[in-house]
C-alpha cells in the first residue's frame, strides 16, 4: 500500500458509523436502565426501612 488510500472499503466504513451509532445508543440506555435501578432500590431500601421501623 502506497499510504494514499483508505485502509477501510465503503462497506467497512458504514458498517463502523452504524456500530458507533449502536454504541452511543447503547450507552444512552445502559445510563438510562441504570437510573432506573438505582431508584427502584431506593424505593426497596425505603420501604424495607420503613417496614422494619414498625
Amino acid at each position: 500500500m502506497d499510504g494514499t488510500r483508505d485502509p477501510l472499503t465503503r462497506d467497512e466504513r458504514a458498517e463502523l458509523r452504524w456500530l458507533r451509532a449502536e454504541n452511543t445508543l447503547l450507552r444512552v440506555q445502559l445510563d438510562i436502565l441504570t437510573h432506573i435501578a438505582t431508584g427502584y432500590a431506593h424505593d426497596v431500601d425505603t420501604i424495607l426501612r420503613l417496614r422494619t421501623r414498625g
